[in-house]
């Protein structure tokens, strides 16, 4: 039993613990309030509310894709295999995620990813390594699809290497094979319209009947 002075001298500290478990909510809520001033929120159209918060997706996507990149090593960390040069082990729609490594890294039998300077010039190649050669303190390299009879011609160097393959993801680059499309470009392009100007549609429709009803006067209906 608690008797009548332990409960007055326990309801300080409960409502000191209340009032604490609600502050950040009360804080958060004041801070969202004080942002949406200082931005005029509620005096923007929603289309600009639209394009203002697809920037903020579109940065924090480029952001967190910057990142990635520092994180590999190279710009290029994501590659769709193309073709099936590299079949069985690759397949059409397979997206090879790619990482930078020293030239002494790069080993008999790793995938790797190369930018063809003389035979397709700006054509990333997904290609095992065959055979390594040291010339002088340069690396040549030897690729040759799995599918493919005979090794590609010439050699790499390591400048042409973008990275090494460490990780397949099946079918997942289908995404951006099908974006490459004109279907695919057609149906981002419609969504992307219908992103930015649905809202604005929505919220004219709602506020024509409170117009409408603002505008009767007391004793007209």
């Amino acid at each position: 039993m608690i008797d009548k002075w332990q409960f007055k001298a326990a309801l300080p500290s409960y409502c000191v613990r209340l009032i604490s478990s609600r502050l950040p909510n009360a804080l958060e809520c004041q801070d969202m309030e004080r942002i949406r001033k200082a931005l005029k929120w509620n005096q923007h159209s929603e289309l600009v509310k639209t394009l203002f918060l697809m920037l903020i997706v579109a940065g924090a996507t480029f952001g967190g894709y910057g990142l990635f990149m520092l994180a590999m090593g190279t710009t290029s960390p994501l590659v769709v295999v193309t073709s099936q040069s590299m079949e069985p082990t690759l397949h059409v729609g397979d997206l090879a995620v790619v990482q930078r490594r020293a030239p002494d890294q790069i080993h008999l039998g790793d995938i790797v990813v190369y930018q063809d300077t003389t035979y397709m010039p700006g054509t990333a190649i997904i290609h095992r390594v065959m055979s390594i050669e040291v010339v002088n303190g340069t690396y040549y390299y030897t690729t040759q699809g799995d599918h493919n009879g005979s090794p590609d011609p010439g050699t790499r160097t390591y400048s042409e290497i973008v990275g090494v393959v460490v990780l397949i993801i099946p079918q997942l680059g289908n995404v951006s094979l099908f974006l490459r499309t004109p279907t695919g470009l057609l149906l981002v392009a419609a969504i992307f319209i219908a992103i930015l100007f649905l809202p604005e549609v929505a919220c004219g429709k709602k506020g024509k009947p409170e117009a409408a009803a603002q505008a009767v006067k007391p004793g007209e209906a």
